[in-house]
């Protein structure tokens, strides 16, 4: 099994295989396919959804605002890293810059650009689900046959794809993490939104998964000495974290569950979290499958916070 301990820089696979035989095509039949239940749904159910002019363009700002902040980290890594006459980065395992960091960026932009949203916008489960068919729209275009025709967008891909994760880069990061993140995340804001009435509780959980599990790479690889492993989510290979990663994500918990402890509707309600809700998210992370670590920490965390504020 050690054979199978991947660290960060080492490859794992390339790009050589058809596209139409990899989950590039399926990823495009199913944004097409969630692309025409949600406008079918919103002309029943909600055909005033589409009046929202500024809805749809607060969306398409954030949508350009996420694809500018990769295509940074894509600048950043053609300028640490080398690349083949393809434009995928080769990054030595012993160069001090890897994918790794700037694939954060793109974790950042994917969960948090969605919260930026004023008092005034509209409520309910299909907003959400319109937001999160943007945030998929900007994974969408980086396919093999797109990223490989436009600079622009393999700029893009180059900030996200981490050489340990190859040739599974998008798939794991769509199937394993945006896609049922995002999902996670539209349930649970309508949950606090209409049974709570606390919808603001929610960014904690968004907060605590995307900035402290975003830092615990990039800290756990320069202070982490101590390592564990941890499979990925198809069982082929373990991958390493350590201590001091982890240690980012309870922190993380502790800092936002400070500056939202006002939205709490009671002080049972926030000390019964404050004791519970850093160390579950931090053995959350943990234990988490590699590149499914997201929705299984956003899982635990919505239900666990949930669950406290139902209770006191």
């Amino acid at each position: 099994m050690q054979n199978n301990v991947l660290m960060p820089g080492d490859t794992a696979g390339n790009y050589d295989k058809k596209w139409t035989k990899t989950f590039d095509l399926t990823f495009l039949i199913i944004w097409f396919l969630l692309f025409a239940v949600l406008l079918f749904w919103t002309i029943v159910f909600d055909p005033d959804l589409f009046n929202e002019r500024a809805f749809f363009l607060r969306a398409g700002i954030k949508l350009f605002i996420m694809m500018v902040l990769a295509l940074a980290g894509g600048m950043l890594c053609r300028h640490y890293c080398d690349t083949n006459d393809k434009g995928y980065i080769t990054t030595p395992k012993n160069n001090w810059f890897k994918v790794n960091y700037t694939r954060k960026i793109q974790h950042f932009a994917a969960y948090l650009v969605p919260l930026l949203s004023p008092p005034t916008a509209p409520l309910g489960i299909l907003p959400h689900l319109w937001e999160s068919l943007f945030v998929l729209f900007m994974f969408l275009v980086l396919i093999k046959p797109v990223r490989e025709f436009s600079t622009f967008f393999m700029l893009q891909f180059n900030s996200l794809d981490r050489i340990e994760d190859r040739p599974n880069t998008l798939k794991w990061i769509v199937l394993g993490n945006i896609l049922p993140g995002l999902l996670i995340i539209t349930v649970f804001k309508q949950l606090f939104e209409t049974y709570l009435n606390l919808p603001l509780l929610a960014s904690i959980v968004v907060l605590t998964v995307a900035i402290g599990d975003g830092l615990a790479e990039p800290v756990g690889t320069y202070l982490g000495k101590k390592k564990y492993v941890v499979p990925s989510w198809n069982l082929k290979h373990r991958y390493v974290r350590s201590y001091a990663g982890s240690a980012c994500v309870y922190i993380a918990a502790v800092v936002f569950l400070l500056l939202f402890k006002h939205q709490f509707a009671n002080l049972k309600e926030f000390w019964s979290a404050m004791i519970l809700f850093p160390p579950v998210m931090t053995l959350s992370e943990a234990f988490a499958p590699h590149s499914m670590d997201t929705p299984i920490m956003m899982l635990i965390g919505f239900s666990l916070l949930f669950g406290i504020c139902s209770i006191f």
